[in-house]
Formats: structure tokens, sequence, C-alpha cells
């Protein structure tokens, strides 16, 4: 496991559980040879390529480099653990360093019968049967519980669309969904959504809500049928009509806000940012007529109507709150604020906690609730820092000089939340993908914070206030937080499989590929790695959400740029970014792919427009044209 168990006091030192061939101490690492495979080709799809070989000599992240890095692993452990360095030669290279996807698309691509043997166990949960569970589907699917199941076997899709899907296919696409993104950034509440979706009631549920859900989750459904990606375009383009016919007042509900919100999801990694912006837009505007969201007082919120009715207050919660955290994840992405002021009604949770207190019981919240509820509290910090680094007066703001102050202070805020997380929901072996992802979205807003300092000659060496070790500055909280995001990436790499079908993770791969980029303190096969790292993930990606072909060479256009990469690896990319566009995402909608939101960190801090991933993404191919002529 490559997970980090911080200390039980602060006199002692975090550690770091390594895999086992691991020696604890960096001292006697030896140097060792790999031979690995970046963007390798699947046997039945094309021959495989040049093996690329480079040495990984000594450890990856190797201890603390600075001593602010060391001043905020003893005082804030939970925040920033140790990392202990990680012995080259234990890491599974082939695993990491290679698509695990590219098998399935080739045999689904093919037609053929069966997948080759080589495709990870994690990966085969596809039925061969489109109207027959796998009897072993839902045993893959950890955070379901036996209700769930129950409900999902009892689901008759016909009951809610009459699109061509089978009914078993559906249930998949919903049941994947639920134990993935729903365990990140959950949009309505679970329980009762799956009561109405198996009863046919029409409460916490709806065609229109269910046609904008499988719009999203048969996307990432696309690596285990071959028809999921026009499924995915089906629905999403039948859950846009049934919003416009929708009249004002039949429209007002939790369901519509929670499907809004899945429309912009799957407008955006369709390359349709124009529309994702209406959508979440239109989202937070039922929002706020509900009372749920974005609301300026006590007496205007949905906690009047809500009272008593202890369905509703869930399912309000979640709605809202869910919303509300997009909305967040949505602002670090694009630098576009939609949503200022926090719901004014109960968190996820509280309701079952207040009627447990009423009957004088004590219960424990499951821990899905634990990590909503710990994200809605990180995105509430960020809302006001979102406000001001993406506003019009941002420029006038960060350059004048309460601005360090002001992200001093934020910080000292995240923090706090760090250190007031239950233990459960601390970076140890055995955390559940939702706790890495609150820690991957917890340390890009403290990455964040403080980038734009980097760029200003007269902030970026001046220590902060508050820390005692030398050189305490906004490069080095800078540095520390980047550091935590490469581990938490290859941990998320190498203990999830399921999990990483999901695109949320992406977070962590954009943010880690434009550090290691930019990174001269790293020695250059460390920074190999993590670049592999990344544009593996990156493909992987590109498989099932189409934005990430623009993506892919929108990054591979800033790696060759920073010389990060070597063009004949640049070439093998290419190659396969052209197989997918070509054959997996045959049939789809043939739009053009805005991808507006920010691919170059840095490059955003200065010029917003120019660092977006469509731009980035123009500059690649035009490169490559320029390069194919020289070539002839």
């Amino acid at each position: 496991m490559l997970r980090e168990m911080p200390p039980r006091d602060s006199s002692v030192q975090a550690s770091t559980e390594t895999p086992s061939s691991s020696s604890s101490s960096s001292s006697s690492i030896p140097s060792s040879s790999f031979s690995i495979s970046s963007f390798s080709s699947s046997p039945s799809s094309s021959p495989p390529s040049p093996l690329l070989q480079y040495n990984l000599v000594g450890s990856l992240l190797p201890p603390a480099t600075n001593s602010l890095e060391q001043e905020l692993m003893v005082w804030h452990p939970i925040a920033y653990p140790a990392l202990m360095p990680i012995v080259a030669s234990s890491l599974p290279l082939e695993k990491l360093l290679n698509p695990r996807r590219s098998d399935v698309l080739s045999a689904h691509l093919l037609h053929d019968a069966e997948p080759p043997d080589s495709v990870s166990p994690d990966m085969r949960i596809e039925s061969r049967d489109d109207n027959k569970v796998n009897p072993d589907f839902y045993k893959k699917l950890s955070h379901l519980s036996p209700m769930h199941v129950s409900f999902l076997n009892q689901v008759d899709i016909t009951s809610w669309t009459s699109l061509p899907i089978p009914n078993q296919i559906a249930v998949q696409v919903i049941a994947l969904y639920l134990n993935n993104d729903y365990q990140v950034i959950p949009l309505f509440n679970m329980d009762l959504f799956l009561r109405d979706l198996s009863r046919n009631q029409p409460y916490f549920c709806s065609s229109l809500l269910v046609s904008a859900l499988l719009g999203w989750a048969c996307q990432a459904y696309t690596c285990m049928h071959p028809k999921a990606a026009s499924w995915s375009s089906l629905f999403f383009l039948d859950a846009q009509a049934q919003w416009s016919r929708l009249g004002r007042h039949e429209s007002v509900t939790l369901s519509s806000m929670s499907a809004l919100q899945l429309l912009c999801m799957t407008s955006v990694t369709h390359g349709q940012d124009e529309l994702a912006l209406s959508y979440i837009r239109k989202g937070l505007e039922l929002g706020k007529m509900m009372g749920l969201i974005d609301v300026a007082s006590v007496t205007e919120s949905a906690a009047g109507w809500l009272d008593g009715y202890p369905d509703w207050q869930r399912a309000a919660s979640y709605t809202a709150w869910g919303a509300f955290d997009w909305a967040l994840l949505f602002a670090l992405h694009y630098h576009k604020t939609e949503v200022g002021i926090p719901p004014a009604i109960m968190m996820p949770g509280d309701i079952d906690l207040a009627l447990a207190a009423q009957e004088g019981l004590s219960i424990r919240l499951p821990v899905n609730v634990q990590v909503f509820r710990a994200s809605c509290k990180l995105w509430t910090i960020f809302a006001p820092v979102a406000r001001i680094y993406y506003g019009q007066a941002n420029d006038i703001f960060l350059n004048g000089n309460p601005a360090l102050e002001y992200a001093e202070n934020i910080y000292h805020e995240l923090l706090t939340w760090a250190e007031e997380l239950p233990p459960n929901l601390i970076r140890q072996p055995g955390n559940c993908h939702g706790v890495l992802m609150m820690h991957i979205y917890y340390h890009a807003v403290i990455v964040d914070l403080f980038r734009p300092f980097l760029h200003l000659t007269h902030t970026s060496s001046i220590s902060l206030r508050t820390f005692n070790a030398d050189h305490a500055t906004p490069r080095m909280v800078y540095h520390s937080s980047i550091r935590q995001l490469k581990r938490l990436l290859l941990s998320y790499r190498m203990e999830f499989g399921l999990e990483a079908l999901s695109v949320l993770w992406q977070t962590g791969v954009v943010y880690v590929v434009n550090a290691t980029i930019r990174d001269e303190s790293s020695s250059k096969d460390e920074m190999q790695f993590f670049m592999h790292l990344c544009l593996v993930g990156l493909e992987e990606l590109s498989l099932s959400f189409r934005v990430f072909g623009s993506i892919t060479r929108g990054v591979l256009g800033m790696a060759v740029r920073q010389g990060a990469i070597e063009q004949h690896q640049v070439r093998r990319a290419r190659r396969r970014l052209k197989k997918i566009e070509q054959h997996f995402l045959l049939g789809i909608s043939s739009d053009e792919i805005m991808a507006r939101w920010m691919v170059d960190l840095d490059l955003a801090v200065t010029d917003p427009i120019h660092a977006q991933g469509g731009k980035l993404a123009e500059d690649f191919d035009r490169m490559s044209v320029h390069e194919t002529r020289d070539d002839i």
C-alpha cells in the first residue's frame, strides 16, 4: 500500500506503508533498470510499440526537501503525512505505465467473443447477456449495500425511458455510477432515488433524471460495451429534449435540479462548454427558486417548507450541497464562479443525527456521508477564494499587499479543516476512493491558492508570517502540496481499478502533469515516471470521455514546449489518440469540441484564454502539421 498514516501524536513522525519489497530507508536503495512501454498498443489492435528504456535511480519522492515541508509534516501531519520513499523496483511498472483499458477496447471494436486474457480481472464486469446481470457484478461494487442491490434488481428501465437500452445494461451503468462518481460528488440521495426508481414512483426520481444520469454514466461504461458511447449521446439528447418541454412550474423539482447538474457534467465531457455553463446556471437558478442554494437570508431558505418531512430534508440536503460542491469543482477547472453562498439548509446526515438524538440514540454516519460532509466544508472554504481569484478584479486584488495575508489566513482554515477530520477520513491503508479524491481536491485547492504568487516577483519569495521555517514562501507551500498530490495520484493508480473508470480523478492527473512538466528540482527519471503516469491516465480517460482527446493533445504540446517529452513518445501518443478518435467514438456526435477548461494552470494566471484545453490542442495540432511537413 502507498498510503500515509499520520502519527498518533505530534511527537512521533508520520510513517508510510510501502510495498512489501521496499526498504524503510532510502540509503540502501540500489539503482535498478526497467523496460517500460508508453502508450503501448494491445496485440490485437496493432504491433507492439518500441520499449522506452530508462533508469529509475533511488526512490520516488524522497524525504522532505525543504524546512517548511518538514514543519508541516510535524505540526500538520493529517494534511501533510510524511512521504516515505518508495523503492522503484517495488512498483509494478507494467501495470502503472500502460493503459489498463486498451485491450478491452480492442476486443469490443473487433467484436471478439471474449476479452483478451491480459485484461485485469477487476475490469471484467460486463455481462455477456444484455438481459442478465452477471452474478459477480455487484460483488465488485463495494459501496452498494444489499438494500441497494435489491432495489436495482427490481428496476424496469422501460418505465422511465423508451430508448433502446437493455434493462440490465442500464442497471449496471447506474450501479457503476453509484459506486464511483456518487461517492465523490452525490447529486441526490441514493436511497430515496433507488427506492423510487425500482417502484416507479415520481417523488425522488423522474424520467428526466434517469435520462440525464444514463447520458452521463454510459461514458464510463464504454470500455465494457461497444454501444455505450452511442447510448450516452442518445440519453444526453433525450434529457435535453425533456428539459426543454417542461413548463416553468413543473420544472421546479429536486430531480430537475440534479438532472441539470448531470447535463452540465455530460456537456463538459462531450466538449460542449457553452452548454455546460448554461445547464449549471439553470440548475443553480432552480435551487435558488426553491430556497436551497445561494439565498441571502435564512428566511428565504427552504428550511421552512422542509421542516417536518425527513425524507424531503434528506433529499434536499443532498441535492443542494451536491450542486454546491459541483459548482465549486467547476470553478476550480473553468475559473468561473457561478455560486457564492453555501446552502442554508442542513448538511447531509444532519437529519439522521437529529432524529437519532430525539430518540436518545447515538449513530455513526456511513463513511460516504462523512466524506460528503467534509467535502462540503472544504468547498465552503474555497467558495470566497474562487469569487476573488476568478472575479473580474482579481488582478487588482492579487497585486495588492493584503493578498498574501488573505491567502495565508485561508491556508490556516484549510489546515484546521484537515485537523478536524474524523479518524476514518485520514489517509491510511484501506481508504475508499472517495477519501483519496477528497484529499486530491484539498491539495489542488492549496496549490491554486498560492499559484498566483509564484508569478509575482514581489511576493514569490516573501516568507509567510505564521510559520517558523526558513524560506516559508508561497513557492514552498506549493511544492509541498504538489508532492502530496504526486503520492495521492500514485496511490489512486495503484489501488483502484473500477474506480478509475470515473472521470473525476482527472483533477489529480492535470495538476500533477502541470507541475511535472515544469519541475526543475526532481531528477529526470522521476519527472519521466510521473509524466508517463499522467499521460497513461489521460489516455485511459480519452477512451471513455471524448473531451480528453483534446486535453491529452494540449498536455502533449505543453510537454514538448517545456522539453519534458521525447519526440518519438509524442508520435506514439498521437497515433494512439487517432485510433481512439477514429474507432472508439464512431457514431456519436461530431460537434466541435471546445474544451475551455484550464489545462495549462500556470499560463491560466496570466492568459486564461490560451491556457484552455482546446486552444492548447489546436497549438499541438499546428505543431504536428509543421513536423509532418519537415519530415517530407
